[in-house]
């Protein structure tokens, strides 16, 4: 694979039809926002929808998820395939890897990989990892915690995040740490102290609101009864 060639990527649907049906509908949402902004790319991402199975829940869940979405560089994108096949049938001849947050392996540096794979699941029970193990595919990690200091809430990051961050680590040759803190919610990364300070601070804010608005008020029954 060349070093200027962007990595195809594979959405794997095996756990996506086991989940409840607000989970699908949240997952479904995510895969929204991915395929209206690859279309709105300038460097669209190659997308196959894998494992996808041929079942009314499964097209009810599609006609949900995939629609048509207009851009200025529509003449330039490729658009999603949806098969039933699995990750390595539909990429044979690419160097794949599966990403899950409980791999051992980090991917950095340039992407130089054929094929990046995702488990569209929340990965409450490591499905990710336990897919790639059962497709022979190597697993690996974002680099987050290479990079970032990860203060709040559990490291997930959803879906359309990691595309812009994979998108912008091509841009950039494969610089990881700008790509992740731009894709990251700042709420995940203050630290215990500067979120104290920001409640403080919000707290001062909405005081001095009120004292504002009685001022005004006192000011209001002043006027008109001409006590001034």
């Amino acid at each position: 694979m060349r070093c200027n060639d962007l990595p195809k990527i594979a959405f794997d649907l095996q756990y996506m039809f086991k989940e409840k049906p607000r989970i699908q509908s949240e997952l479904g949402n995510q895969m929204q926002y991915v395929i209206s902004e690859n279309f709105d790319s300038r460097t669209p991402l190659h997308i196959n929808f894998v494992n996808f199975p041929n079942t009314d829940d499964s097209r009810k869940w599609l006609e949900k998820s995939v629609g048509f979405y207009g851009g200025e560089y529509t003449h330039q994108t490729v658009l999603p395939d949806f098969t039933p096949k699995g990750v390595r049938e539909t990429f044979p001849d690419d160097e794949i890897v599966y990403i899950s947050r409980h791999a051992k392996d980090t991917l950095d540096g340039p992407l130089n990989v054929g094929a990046i794979a995702l488990c569209v699941s929340m990965d409450t029970a490591r499905e990710a990892l336990g897919a790639a193990r059962r497709g022979r595919i190597r697993a690996v990690r974002l680099p987050i915690q290479r990079y970032v200091k990860w203060q709040h809430g559990p490291m997930y990051l959803p879906f359309p995040n990691i595309m812009r961050i994979i998108r912008q680590v091509h841009r950039s040759g494969g610089d990881w740490e700008t790509a992740l803190l731009s894709n990251i919610s700042k709420r995940h990364l203050i630290t215990p102290e500067e979120k104290d300070q920001e409640a403080q601070m919000e707290k001062t804010n909405r005081r001095k609101m009120r004292q504002r608005e009685k001022n005004e008020l006192i000011k209001t029954i002043c006027e008109a009864t001409g006590h001034l």
